[in-house]
């Protein structure tokens, strides 16, 4: 006799569907650590997803500030040269 195959919730600690998976209940299988799965065809404990955090702003252009002021004394003449042939 072929076990059936249901649709199951996988709850973590807290009791939220984090997934869902096919399993006939008797395979070797088992839970992500910390999380139990419930038979769960009719999808009554449907993925429960985290908010994505907001990206964070990007940092406001600095008008006076000097690009040039990191660069060793080869590096702004090279780039000079290099302005100097546009």
């Amino acid at each position: 006799m072929k076990n059936l195959v249901v649709e199951y919730a996988i709850l973590n600690s807290d009791g939220t569907c984090v997934n869902r998976c096919l399993w006939d209940g008797v395979s070797d299988w088992q839970p992500p650590e910390g999380c139990t799965v419930l038979p769960d065809p009719d999808n009554a404990y449907p993925i429960v997803q985290e908010p994505r955090p907001e990206p964070e702003p990007e940092p406001e252009s600095d008008p006076d500030f000097d690009v040039l002021a990191n660069l060793t004394p080869m590096q702004k003449a090279a780039f000079l040269a290099l302005i100097k042939k546009l």
